[in-house]
């Protein structure tokens, strides 16, 4: 690496680091300012009646932190892309300021050249996003669903799942689950299994399920298995016959559950847990398998985007002439924000007679003639 190429990528980087704690920061006094009763409850419960001004202070500000830190995760695999661009709109515009775009000129270095580590920065950054997604989002995905009423938790609170079908067509239910990974119990479950005609065939009821990962299935604490059973051939007179049981098999897993409760959840799912699922789920509308297929594509439909809306915003700061910079900024923003929320938005929607292991390609395919002619726009 030369020495004007660890220039640039050393300003492009500070630029990046800067404009993104600011935004974090930015983001969370915003959260903090509209959602304050909600932080000083958790802190003051956390505390009890007897701490003082300095201690409701100190509770507040480790309820802030642990409530939003590990949303900075969360908040990078959001912002890399726009972030980027405007870490490379900063980084130039200071050369530009500078001359120091003359002087690379004037030394016969082309400006396509400078832009050159910037996209190199830039897809290393993404990169790191995409560690970020496997290894760092699935792990903290409990608390990042929280919600405001959940602050001071280490997860989010237990929930009533309704009749949910899994599979084999059976329904599931129970009064309130648990998603605390250390946890994952459903209390008092009642479970139907039914028929191809969706007749119930027995009925399970326990205490509390657990789930078994190496089962495949709910653990029953005081699991009885109800089945209706005929008195004498030929009567229509039914009795109800009980068993115990300890285990159901199902597909509905706790990730199911928690997905389903969550839609946000889906998207922190790493691509090996998102390919288990689409295996290990037996039946339509257990999950929405299309919606996972395109997280698995979007993963690096996202990459490629990121760095087409770069490419499309280098001509308007990598300039050889004088220029209004502020000018160049509005048209700059006016370019890169609607083109990375339009793609965004293609990435999430559903296309009609589109697979959509396909659909997801279909943003970057409209950016690749945009991206290609914009820099033949790069006077040099």
């Amino acid at each position: 690496m030369s020495l004007i190429d660890r220039y640039i990528v050393q300003r492009f980087l500070l630029n990046f680091v800067i404009l993104f704690m600011l935004l974090f920061v930015f983001a969370v006094s915003i959260d903090l300012i509209l959602q304050l009763d909600e932080f000083v409850d958790a802190a003051e419960a956390s505390i009890g009646e007897d701490g003082g001004f300095v201690s409701l202070m100190i509770a507040l500000a480790g309820i802030v932190v642990h409530f939003h830190g590990p949303r900075v995760f969360q908040f990078y695999g959001y912002m890399v892309g726009l972030v980027s661009v405007g870490a490379m709109g900063f980084a130039l515009a200071q050369m530009h300021r500078h001359k120091e775009l003359v002087a690379v000129l004037a030394s016969g270095v082309r400006l396509h050249r400078i832009a050159v580590p910037i996209i190199c920065a830039a897809f290393a950054l993404n990169l790191v996003q995409l560690l970020n997604q496997e290894l760092v989002l699935p792990r903290l995905a409990p608390l990042l669903i929280r919600k405001h009423g959940d602050i001071g938790r280490s997860g989010v609170g237990a929930f009533e799942v309704l009749f949910t079908v899994d599979g084999q067509g059976n329904l599931l239910q129970s009064p309130s689950f648990d998603p605390d990974p250390a946890v994952n119990t459903l209390t008092y479950p009642t479970i139907l299994e039914r028929d191809e005609a969706g007749r119930t065939v027995r009925r399970i009821t326990a205490d509390l399920a657990r789930w078994d990962e190496a089962a495949g299935g709910w653990r029953l604490t005081n699991g009885r298995a109800i089945t209706p059973q005929s008195q004498f051939a030929g009567e229509t007179t039914s009795l109800l016959v009980g068993q115990p049981i300890d285990i159901y098999r199902t597909d509905v897993t706790p990730q199911v559950l928690t997905m389903r409760r969550y839609r946000q959840y889906a998207t922190m799912l790493s691509l090996k847990q998102i390919r288990e699922m689409m295996s290990d789920v037996g039946g339509p509308g257990v999950v929405d398998t299309d919606a996972l297929v395109r997280l698995w594509f979007a993963r690096y439909t996202a990459v490629l985007i990121n760095m087409l809306v770069l490419v499309i915003t280098l001509p308007f700061f990598l300039l050889r002439e004088p220029a209004n910079l502020l000018r160049q900024s509005v048209l700059c923003a006016g370019a890169a924000i609607p083109a990375m929320l339009g793609a965004l938005l293609g990435l999430a929607v559903d296309l009609p007679g589109i697979p959509p292991a396909a659909g997801v390609f279909l943003p970057a395919l409209v950016l690749i003639p945009v991206a290609m002619f914009m820099v033949t726009l790069i006077k040099t």
